[in-house]
């Protein structure tokens, strides 16, 4: 998944997108270590599984989806992040 699929980048994700081998969505988030506390690091991920759960019931086909946060703990901008995955959500419905 790492190596291929198309690249994507709005603010503070970066997303790896393929079209899905088999006929269910999936979905991988990634906020590294050096990124904050593990208190942020879930957050990030419960923000963009709450996004992406919500809107795959309106995706055209089937994705797997990678999503890297690079957002550090002191510039948390958590409307940021919704919006970016929004942005994403748009381009692939």
């Amino acid at each position: 998944m790492a190596s291929k699929g198309k690249r994507l980048r709005f603010g503070f994700l970066s997303f790896r997108v393929m079209p899905a081998p088999d006929a269910c969505n999936r979905f991988c988030f990634v906020v590294k270590k050096k990124n904050g506390n593990a208190v942020f690091r879930n957050k990030c991920r419960r923000i963009l599984r709450s996004v992406f759960f919500k809107e795959s019931k309106n995706f055209k086909s089937p994705f797997w989806i990678m999503a890297v946060v690079d957002m550090n703990q002191i510039d948390a901008n958590w409307e940021a992040l919704r919006e970016d995955a929004g942005k994403l959500v748009v381009e692939l419905c």
